[in-house]
């Protein structure tokens, strides 16, 4: 059963994330063993790139960097903490079934965990990219490899 989600809970799941991303790394560090991408909003200042550390066709660590919204940035984080030692292919269902909620299309609340709080981010079209940008950074990385 997913957990019911008030607005003041979502709002400090977001702001907690935001404020001390447990993911985020200095602009200054590089992760020289993690492949790597980079996403540029066209339409915002958000700039992030995906750091993952796979073994095995396991998801061994991310991290990120860049500037990011208060949106990108804590939906970035949250992911990085779910996808950890997951597989590939689990990873790739699971943003596909994100994807699916922020774009306002048929998903499965019950696996979303904490990213469940974006569930009213379609309604504010300016803003599913923000939910995207960092995910699809990591998402790019998983399928190069």
């Amino acid at each position: 059963m997913s957990k019911k989600y008030n607005q003041e809970l979502k709002r400090q799941i977001i702001l907690n994330h935001y404020e001390e991303p447990e993911n985020k790394i200095g602009d200054e560090d590089n992760l020289p063993t993690y492949f790597s991408c980079t996403i540029d909003s066209a339409s915002c200042i958000d700039h992030l790139t995906a750091f993952v550390k796979i073994e095995k066709n396991k998801i061994i660590d991310i991290k990120f960097k860049g500037v990011g919204c208060v949106i990108a940035t804590s939906s970035t984080d949250i992911m990085a903490n779910i996808l950890k030692n997951k597989t590939v292919t689990w990873a790739n269902k699971f943003i596909d079934s994100y994807f699916n909620m922020v774009d306002g299309l048929k998903y499965d609340e019950s696996i979303l965990e904490d990213l469940n709080v974006f569930d009213g981010v379609n309604k504010q079209f300016s803003r599913i990219k923000c939910a995207k940008i960092g995910i699809e950074a990591i998402k790019k990385v998983i399928n190069k490899n």
